[in-house]
């Protein structure tokens, strides 16, 4: 009897190449959160240390006030990308899962047919040993 060969082989190594690139790419969009994250906690803590300056004179004031207005600019600049960039992580992630179950479906149906292929080939074996022990008896 032949080998074992997967009919749906390359459909199969395709799709853990999407799978592959589906987590990368929700890694890396997880990543680029990640460091949105920080860059926004960067500024937060900036402002936090800018709003403990004590003005010497009206000068520093009016320059503190145009600082800190600036800082909270960013700040809610910087949560808008965090937000965006969240809701793409969640797209890249319900992606990578869907690349996973559609990967994992042939790897089930590769497996079911590679027990069949065995059932098939212990019966055909099987058969051989029948006809081979049918043939030794009618010789005897």
């Amino acid at each position: 009897m032949r080998r074992f060969r997967f009919r749906l082989q390359k459909v199969l190594e395709y799709r853990a190449l999407q799978e592959q690139w589906a987590k990368e790419a929700w890694l890396e969009a997880r990543s680029l959160r990640f460091a949105a994250e920080m860059e926004l906690e960067r500024a937060i803590r900036e402002k936090a240390r800018a709003e403990l300056i004590l003005p010497a004179n009206v000068e520093e004031m009016q320059a503190l006030d145009l600082y800190l207005e600036k800082l909270s600019d960013d700040i809610e600049a910087h949560r808008a990308i965090v937000d965006t960039l969240l809701l793409e992580e969640e797209r890249a992630h319900d992606e990578w899962a869907e690349a996973r179950r559609n990967h994992e479906v042939l790897c089930r149906l590769r497996e079911r047919a590679q027990k069949e292929w065995e059932l098939a080939k212990g019966r055909e074996e099987q058969k051989a040993l029948d006809d081979w022990t049918n043939s030794r008896r009618e010789a005897s």
